[in-house]
């Protein structure tokens, strides 16, 4: 009752209480009218009394609440008048769906009689040929209508058949209804927002393939007509993505994840606005059950969100977590190699000391695994080797600086494109060399020498030196 209640003119607020009232007042009067009388003289009674009191006025756009406020009525606002007033009196009743019209068949079951509550050429509302061909193809596209049956009829004939129902309807699918109207007389006047939030509301009270059509037809011109700049929009393109989730061929995976490029190209690219946009994602990606299409917006998501966090100097603990998530999706995606590329040799231009660059550099190929056959960056950390190599013989720390080049060494082994700068490398040797030729450990310095060139064969100071042994 309160739900029909509600007007599709928000202005007007009409007190539900009063209306309340007023039905049982006329149920209390018509209970001590009809008592003795049969029951087609019953029905006949409650219609000629209900029609003279309270429908007064016929109007095509029509709300409920009209009846009490204005006495003004269509055939589907009349029509659930009736109905709460047969429900209260007991009397059986069917509301039938025909096409542009609703009427009511009393005590279906036995005398059947028909009452018209309005003139049927009028209806409660009237299609354009462009909505009825449209809807006739909706249904053709998902397979629910046969070529056979498509070719061999007018779209007027298969629209009378599958948009109409003649089943009952219950109070509920009356509800529903009104609530269908109200959406059908905003996209009249191109007020799309508002039909689909009428729409909304006629297609929870009874999912059926007309409420579905229109919900989906508005929802596709919201989101196509809108740049994404409110939320509004982005719980039309979330409520889209459960159609797709039911395989609408109009619908398809491929212009959702468009519509979310261009949702990032507003939101995130142009406005820079961090915040709607993982609101809006969160708000999405939760409607969608397509693997494959969860996974592409996914990193769609990530990866923007790197690569502008790189530009725009965002943190470790901002940046990481949106690498290693697109990572996990695409771990071979050019675009975010180069990226991961970019993050770690900014954070390694900040650093001189060899033992934080490589525990930077293994904590990413850690989270990275391509970084591990990296040949430039293996470069960086062979030199870093080589140079704490140099330190600890510098120190005679002997064994600390042999695990260094035993460690450069295997990693020159593993990684065959990895090249070490000469410079380094006769560094490192060439002291270890030295250290030991003042032990007088002349086999052990012209070893080292050795093992210097071969890494780096050409390099000037160690063959002078291994000359001068």
């Amino acid at each position: 009752m309160r739900l029909l209640l509600i007007s599709h003119d928000k202005n007007k607020v009409y007190q539900d209480e009063k209306a309340i009232q007023q039905i049982n007042e006329c149920v209390n009067y018509l209970t001590s009218e009809i008592g003795a009388k049969s029951e087609i003289k019953k029905v006949k009674y409650v219609y000629d009394y209900v029609h003279k009191k309270f429908l007064k006025i016929y109007k095509l756009e029509n709300s409920f609440s009209d009846i009490f406020s204005k006495g003004e009525y269509n055939c589907v606002s009349a029509s659930a008048f009736y109905a709460i007033i047969f429900t209260k009196l007991k009397i059986p009743f069917n509301v039938i769906e025909a096409p542009q019209h609703v009427y009511l068949v009393a005590y279906p079951q036995t005398h059947k009689i028909l009452l018209e509550t309005t003139s049927p050429e009028k209806g409660y509302y009237q299609f354009n040929d462009n909505f009825i061909s449209q809807y006739i193809k909706s249904l053709y596209g998902a397979k629910l209508i046969s070529k056979d049956e498509f070719e061999s009829n007018t779209t007027n004939q298969l629209f009378d058949k599958y948009y109409f129902s003649s089943k009952g309807l219950s109070l509920q699918e009356i509800v529903s209804l009104q609530y269908s109207n109200y959406a059908v007389y905003d996209i009249e006047q191109k007020k799309y927002d508002e039909a689909i939030n009428e729409i909304k509301k006629a297609y929870f009270l009874n999912p059926y393939e007309r409420n579905q059509f229109i919900l989906k037809s508005s929802l596709i011109y919201s989101i196509q007509n809108n740049n994404y700049d409110g939320k509004q929009h982005v719980n039309n393109l979330a409520l889209i993505c459960r159609f797709n989730n039911g395989k609408h061929e109009e619908i398809s995976s491929e212009k959702i994840k468009n519509e979310f490029v261009r949702l990032t190209e507003n939101q995130l690219i142009n406005n820079s606005n961090f915040d709607l946009y993982s609101e809006s994602y969160n708000t999405i990606i939760k409607e969608i059950t397509d693997t494959l299409l969860k996974s592409q917006i996914s990193f769609h998501y990530h990866f923007e969100l790197s690569r502008l966090g790189y530009l725009s100097n965002k943190d470790t603990l901002y940046e990481l977590p949106h690498l290693r998530a697109a990572y996990e999706i695409n771990p071979k995606n050019a675009n975010l190699q180069s990226l991961i590329l970019s993050y770690l040799e900014k954070q390694m231009r900040v650093m001189d000391e060899p033992k934080k660059l490589i525990n930077i550099m293994d904590l990413n190929s850690h989270n990275f695994s391509f970084l591990k056959e990296n040949s430039g960056l293996n470069g960086v950390k062979a030199n870093c080797l080589l140079e704490l190599a140099y330190q600890n013989f510098a120190i005679h720390d002997m064994k600390s600086g042999e695990r260094y080049l035993k460690e450069f060494e295997t990693l020159i082994l593993e990684q065959k494109e990895t090249r070490a700068d000469d410079n380094f490398i006769e560094k490192a040797y060439a002291f270890a060399a030295g250290i030991y030729y003042k032990q007088g450990n002349v086999a052990k310095s012209r070893q080292f020498l050795k093992t210097g060139l071969q890494y780096a064969p050409d390099n000037f100071g160690l063959k002078l030196r291994l000359n001068q042994l």
